[in-house]
């Protein structure tokens, strides 16, 4: 019979399921995942203010941040690595993690303040605004203690965690890094925040620090990675948030066809003359508002600026950064 718990789900043998809250409604508790064996292994840590909670999971199992060996971070954004610090100096973990997000991991940022501000000017966002943005990325830090990553995985590593062998597969997007764990006896997937069952996941602006605007497109990165994961087709697919999931093939549809529709507000907002990034956000998303505005304007500023990106390398915009604002216009308009 299988033993029940109160803060942890048996998913599979010896694989544990952890919801650590979360602020906010979407996209609800972050999962964490132990494996149980010779090497035990979690995969994501929730918030460093969750690392009670989750101490109290591990217990249930007999064991406590002295007895992890292996922390795998799905990429490095602080509701997935936030409590690593805290078990690497319980009992000497070894953090794994893609070269792309180590930097967020080991500093909490990928690009200085100075220059996300500068990046937020040239959006046309108000300065009152740039500056709630900016004391966002504050208090992102405030939720994680940065640690140092161990090992770089990279496409294709074969790792052990627990009992199980799982591969890597780097599915860029979300954020530069963001990986999945492919466990191919089981064909089960660990997806970080590449799929999400009840919501279509972010594919951030991935800002550059000696670079005026982003080089690489994040909703192509996406897409491919998305393409990647459909290939393998995973008979469970186990999210950071959520529920399991077993239709990959259904749920990356769903997603292209949500991109598609934001393409198509997004430009006939740009053809009813608007070229401001910032004030196509806000049309877009007309009802932002309330205690969760700095990140829900964070998250929608990254959503057009991505789009527009996309929109931009199909000839369907424009960008002119040249006085110093971002002008979005009509390819056909030039």
């Amino acid at each position: 019979m299988q033993k029940e718990f109160r803060y942890s789900t048996e998913i599979m043998a010896d694989v544990f399921r952890i919801k650590l809250p979360l602020p906010g409604r979407k996209p609800g508790p972050v999962n964490a995942y132990l494996f149980k064996g010779e090497e035990m292994t979690l995969m994501d840590t929730g918030m460093r203010q969750s690392a009670s909670l989750l101490r109290k999971a591990l217990r249930e199992h007999g064991l406590d941040f002295c007895d992890i060996r292996k922390i795998v971070i799905t990429h490095g954004h602080p509701d997935h690595y936030g409590a690593a610090r805290k078990i690497v100096k319980a009992g000497g973990a070894r953090v794994y993690a893609s070269a792309a997000d180590q930097g967020l991991i080991e500093s909490g940022r990928d690009i200085s303040l100075r220059q996300y501000g500068k990046f937020l000017e040239l959006l046309g966002v108000p300065q009152s605004v740039s500056l709630l943005l900016r004391m966002l990325s504050v208090l992102f830090q405030m939720m994680a203690g940065n640690c140092p990553v161990h090992q770089i995985i990279r496409e294709g590593d074969e790792i052990g965690i627990g009992k199980y062998c799982a591969k890597i597969i780097e599915t860029p997007g979300h954020s530069r890094g963001s990986i999945c764990l492919f466990l191919e006896k089981e064909e089960t997937l660990f997806c970080g925040d590449t799929l999400i069952e009840h919501i279509t996941p972010n594919a951030f602006m991935m800002l550059e620090e000696k670079e005026k605007l982003p080089v690489r497109i994040s909703q192509d990165e996406f897409y491919a990675s998305l393409e990647k994961i459909r290939k393998l087709s995973p008979s469970r697919i186990f999210s950071a948030h959520g529920k399991a999931m077993t239709d990959a093939e259904k749920l990356i549809a769903g997603y292209k066809r949500a991109f598609a529709l934001r393409k198509e507000k997004v430009l006939s907002i740009v053809r009813d003359g608007e070229t401001n990034v910032y004030k196509t956000a806000r049309r877009l998303f007309p009802d932002l508002g309330g205690l969760r505005l700095p990140l829900e304007l964070f998250l929608a500023i990254s959503e057009v600026y991505t789009t527009m990106q996309v929109l931009e390398r199909e000839r369907k915009i424009l960008f002119d950064s040249s006085n110093g604002l971002l002008k979005v216009t009509c390819y056909e308009d030039a």
